[in-house]
């Protein structure tokens, strides 16, 4: 009778386990279990027309094109992860809330309906900050993640008002400076380009390795 694998994996682990001064545990856990993944924190409708909007009403970004690659990344990162198959070019509702006036604004839920999404996952820029401390260089963005069912005319996700909080950084390397405006604009894509990948990293599951959200 053949002994099955599971038994035989976890006879070997037992065995390594007992062994004096070893310290080949965790490569064994990792051959058997694959590498520690992150699960998402919500799970998206699958079949709903989708929207990402990047808001920022504090003027935290001074280039709208941040905002579209925020957008534009989380976007395309969802599609190709086939998380969602259904979303809409998110340019537009960007375009439609510059419009708006200051007296006149128009709710998530009417800028979604007014490009035909059923969901909006709406982001709410805080922070964008290249220098967040005299004498250091670490590019940093923080965001506001909230889920909005357009035809309910509310937030499904998260419970609190306030959002699901999302922190990213563009860890600190030597000789980096933004002297150059050339390399200035390529670091605020970088980050942007991140946080937008923070976006869609919310919502499925990946590597730890992988990850470019803050884990505290």
């Amino acid at each position: 009778m053949n002994t099955p694998k599971t038994f035989i994996h976890l006879a070997a682990i037992a065995f390594i386990a007992f062994i004096p001064g070893c310290n080949i545990i965790t490569p064994v856990a990792y051959a058997i279990h694959g590498p520690a993944k992150i699960n998402p924190v919500y799970t998206l409708p699958e079949n709903a027309t989708t929207v990402v909007f990047v808001d920022d009403p504090s003027s935290k970004i001074a280039q709208r094109r941040l905002r579209y690659a925020m957008a534009d990344t989380a976007t395309n990162q969802l599609l190709e992860k086939r998380i969602l198959t259904d979303m809409l070019e998110p340019r537009t509702i960007i375009a439609t809330a510059t419009k708006e006036s200051h007296s006149q604004r128009m709710s998530i839920s009417e800028l979604g309906q007014s490009v035909g999404a059923d969901i909006v996952i709406y982001a709410v820029v805080t922070n964008f900050s290249l220098t967040p401390e005299t004498g250091s260089y670490i590019p940093q963005a923080s965001l506001r993640i909230k889920v909005i069912d357009v035809a309910q005319g509310k937030r499904i996700w998260p419970e609190s008002e306030f959002g699901h909080p999302l922190e990213i950084q563009i860890p600190q390397l030597p000789g980096l400076n933004t002297n150059g405006n050339t390399d200035q604009i390529a670091i605020e894509q970088k980050l942007a380009q991140r946080a937008g990948l923070g976006i869609s990293q919310l919502f499925y599951r990946h590597e730890i390795g992988e990850t470019v959200l803050n884990r505290k």
